[in-house]
């Protein structure tokens, strides 16, 4: 493990270096050639731009006609599914015997919590397979009130509010280094040579 311990700090120092030499050739810019660095860091901003997901993101799918489309079958799926459970909860399952065999309480003190707790999952999933059963049934019955209801639940989240304030605030930090491009350049040649010249005597 030391011989692996070795070979990734030193991989990660050298990584480090040429991350160092960069940095310094970007101060270097920033500092000699400031329009030339707002060219590298707009194209450095394209390869990390939301501009590509943002028809995917705000693309609106819309699923309500193809459930309905296919609802008997659909419906009926869900029907069944949520009859067995009800069923299952009302007739065979056996609270008791679930705690004795799965969770095994240690203490009497903890066998009372478990039995509270399992008897109140069962009764909360007999009520929810019950609704889903009804739910079921109207969907299969009458899909306009389905259509209806869940109009009411859809809502459209757009990224684009969000998009138009992250870029109003690199807008904002590329107009600030550019106005005082001097100060900043000198801060990070400075810097990146101290880490440059640290991490070669480290190397060496």
């Amino acid at each position: 493990m030391e011989v692996v311990y070795e070979i990734l700090m030193d991989s990660g120092l050298k990584f480090a270096f040429l991350l160092v030499v960069g940095a310094l050739i970007y101060s270097a810019l920033i500092l000699f050639k400031p329009q030339q660095a707002l060219k590298v860091n707009a194209k450095f901003n394209s390869w990390f731009s939301t501009e590509k997901v943002d028809s995917a993101v705000d693309k609106h799918i819309n699923t309500n006609e193809w459930i309905l489309k296919n609802r008997w079958w659909i419906g009926s799926l869900f029907l069944v599914g949520a009859g067995i459970t009800f069923k299952y909860l009302i007739k065979d399952f056996d609270a008791n015997q679930f705690i004795a065999l799965v969770i095994q309480p240690s203490t009497k003190s903890s066998q009372a919590l478990i039995e509270i707790l399992i008897v109140s999952i069962h009764w909360f999933l007999i009520f929810t397979s019950g609704a889903g059963m009804l739910a079921c049934l109207a969907f299969l019955i009458n899909p306009g009130a389905f259509q209806r209801f869940s109009n009411k639940l859809d809502t459209h989240y757009s990224t684009e509010s969000i998009k138009e304030e992250a870029d109003t605030v690199y807008t904002a930090v590329d107009d600030w280094v550019m106005k005082y491009h001097t100060i900043i350049g000198l801060v990070l040649f400075f810097g990146s040579t101290y880490l440059m010249v640290l991490l070669g005597a480290m190397l060496i």
